[in-house]
């Protein structure tokens, strides 16, 4: 195999996570070609399945835990309930 005489790219960033998109993103802004690589979705792990999944998940523990303390602050009526399938969903669109 024949190496190339000339590269059209100054970068090429293998994974679509944190780390690789901006690493991507400050190469772009200082007008380096640029090509992202990645085989599944962008944002990696965190993003999609783990660190913002489980702050969704968590903000609506917190949410009803604080409303069925409501007693404590002087709130007479605010029974909250929840369907754990509509919380599910909510955390996998967010």
């Amino acid at each position: 195999m024949n190496k190339p005489k000339k590269f059209d790219n100054n970068l090429v960033v293998i994974g679509a996570g944190a780390a690789g998109l901006v690493t991507a993103y400050i190469a772009a802004a200082v007008k380096a070609k640029v090509t992202l690589i990645e085989k599944h979705q962008m944002g990696g792990d965190c993003l999609n399945t783990g660190c913002v999944p489980s702050k969704a998940l968590l903000r609506s523990a917190k949410f009803l835990a604080q409303n069925r303390r409501a007693a404590e602050f002087g709130m007479k009526s605010a029974a909250v309930d929840f369907d754990f399938a509509e919380v599910m969903e909510r955390v996998q669109t967010v």
